[in-house]
């Protein structure tokens, strides 16, 4: 029976469930119709419309094509990885090793899959033209976020720690027409940012730019461009292995396309 990710953190109805079972016994989705899924889980088009949106797709074709999609990644990935808690004090020195090696594989694949490049490349463009960016983020993904910057620092193009010394409430009224700010977050983040902050730059006509696993987060009509990551680490954890390599992956990509286009110009 296969997960799909895609159906986690939802509550659904009894009809909504009986299609969720089904779609996780099957194998091929290919041919599947709309029509021949409502007829073999005894619900309605209607129904699965709902539950595809429910998901997070735009209809059941959106949905279908996820399916797909994620079937031929579980093909190359190890089902077993626990992405919180990878390995145990209990495992060997070549079990903590073989471990973090399955971590890191199953991250990069599920990254890979999910990962919308064409998205990243009109954020690309939007960082090339900005005037200013700023870029939000604290602890362990502050450090990812100034790792980036280190790097971007090469191709001339010097954006601004917003969450530097604890100013991030008085950077966000700094941002304006013409200004990028780029928001990290894996999960929950700060309150007074989501409250105060983006409705503020949002209201300056600056753009923002939110990477993060958990989307519902964010009031979508603030959000200029939507960078979701797989969520697959829970609030208790070993260490941010996972969450840190998702960013890392998607920011050393958006530097890439950032390299490319500059160096077509």
């Amino acid at each position: 029976m296969t997960q799909f990710s895609f159906f986690k953190n939802q509550k659904y109805s009894a009809s909504e469930q009986a299609i969720i079972d089904y779609l996780s016994r099957i194998d091929s989705f290919t041919n599947l119709t709309i029509s021949q899924l409502a007829q073999a889980t005894a619900t309605s088009n209607a129904t699965i419309i709902r539950l595809s949106r429910k998901a997070g797709f735009t209809g059941f074709s959106e949905l279908k094509v996820a399916l797909i999609k994620e079937i031929e990644e579980k093909k190359f990935t190890k089902q077993d990885v626990d992405f919180s808690f990878p390995f145990s004090p209990a495992d060997s020195l070549t079990e903590i090793e073989q471990a973090m090696a399955n971590l890191y594989q199953n991250s990069i694949q599920k990254l890979h899959s999910q990962i919308d490049t064409q998205l990243l490349l009109k954020v690309a463009q939007e960082f090339i033209s900005a005037k200013r960016i700023f870029i939000f983020g604290t602890g362990d993904t502050g450090l990812t976020a100034r790792s980036f910057i280190n790097k971007i620092n090469k191709l001339n193009i010097y954006p601004i720690f917003a969450s530097s010394n604890n100013e991030q409430n008085s950077n966000w009224n700094n941002v304006h027409d013409g200004d990028l700010a780029i928001i990290i977050t894996y999960d929950n983040f700060d309150e007074a940012l989501k409250k105060y902050g983006i409705p503020t730059i949002h209201q300056n006509q600056g753009k923002v730019v939110a990477i993060t696993a958990n989307p519902d987060s964010f009031n979508l009509k603030e959000i200029n461009y939507l960078i979701p990551i797989p969520n697959e680490e829970g609030l208790q954890k070993l260490a941010t292995f996972y969450s840190q390599l998702a960013f890392e992956y998607v920011l050393n990509l958006l530097f890439s396309i950032i390299y490319r286009e500059l160096a077509l110009r």
